[in-house]
């Protein structure tokens, strides 16, 4: 018999909602969420994936909250459905056999293929192989805006003549980002998380594939950090993807690379490309999949050196 310890919280909201939703039932668990665009069938909805403590006092405290919010957010929102709240309890034992059951071998670009450690896998013409177990934290490559970040970092890469000295990714969850970097021979990369239980998870998965030399995981933040960095690498939300540009600017190298993801195609892309090309950073190339897009730009001027236009 199990003991449950968890509500499991599903929110099936428009595309448009979805990064609201994301950003506030982040805040609300404090242990991240995880964003499926493929379980409906349809691309213009999403499903926002949470968890929180069946065993918390606050816990029906914060329900109450995370309903009032969705109604207040359907407001905001006449256009689209109301959003829709299934919650469930969840055994951390289920959780993980869910995982298992459901999670096989697949490349996540050309070169590099996603193994988790408890299935077997020949690699074929080349194939780097990345063990990975997600434990209780999300990001197990699946999601499309991982799949963009990751092959945007393989293109980036590979094409250079030398290999950046210095990689930093933020956000780091399980740590797939940060391993491809290294498995295409990154030897310095910082990974960082506020997420206790993705660090864990990022360690062990840096450990499982003898990479422990090369990658630092840490929960940290930004301003903690000493640059600079010759590549950046953040598969976040749009929100806080803005937030954080003038203290990404400060840690980027000049002409260093930054690669985002998390981030939808169109109107979000846009203004990402907007308030970074303010600071100096340029879009280089979009590749998009889905409702997703995933950006490489490049440092190429120090904001000091932008027109004055106030003059």
């Amino acid at each position: 018999m199990t003991t449950t310890t968890w509500q499991k919280l599903e929110i099936e909201c428009a595309f448009e909602m979805s990064e609201n939703i994301a950003t506030y039932f982040n805040d609300l668990t404090g242990c991240g969420v995880e964003i499926r665009d493929h379980e409906t069938g349809r691309s213009d909805v999403a499903v926002i994936v949470a968890y929180l403590d069946s065993e918390a006092l606050s816990l029906q405290h914060s329900l109450t909250a995370a309903r009032c919010y969705l109604q207040d957010l359907a407001d905001l929102f006449p256009e689209h459905p109301s959003p829709i709240l299934r919650q469930a309890p969840v055994a951390d034992e289920d959780w993980g056999r869910k995982w298992k059951e459901n999670f096989k071998p697949f490349k996540l670009t050309d070169t590099l293929v996603i193994k988790p450690t408890w299935e077997s896998y020949s690699p074929k013409n080349g194939e780097k192989i990345i063990e990975i177990d997600p434990g209780m934290a999300f990001g197990t490559g699946l999601h499309a805006s991982t799949r963009l970040a990751a092959s945007l970092i393989e293109e980036h890469i590979t094409s250079r003549e030398s290999l950046p000295e210095r990689v930093l990714d933020i956000g780091t969850g399980t740590g797939i980002l940060a391993i491809c970097c290294a498995c295409l021979g990154c030897k310095n990369v910082i990974a960082i998380d506020n997420d206790p239980d993705a660090v864990a998870a990022s360690v062990e998965n840096i450990s499982a594939n003898n990479l422990t030399e090369n990658i630092e995981a840490e929960i940290t933040g930004l301003d903690s950090l000493e640059g600079p960095f010759d590549l950046v690498i953040a598969n976040i939300i749009h929100n806080t993807l803005v937030e954080m540009a003038p203290t990404i600017n400060g840690l980027l190298a000049r002409n260093g690379s930054l690669i985002m993801a998390g981030i939808l195609a169109g109107d979000q892309s846009r203004n990402i490309s907007g308030v970074y090309d303010q600071l100096g950073i340029r879009t280089e190339s979009e590749r998009i999949s889905g409702e997703w897009s995933a950006l490489r730009l490049q440092k190429t001027i120090q904001p000091s050196t932008l027109p004055d236009e106030s003059k």
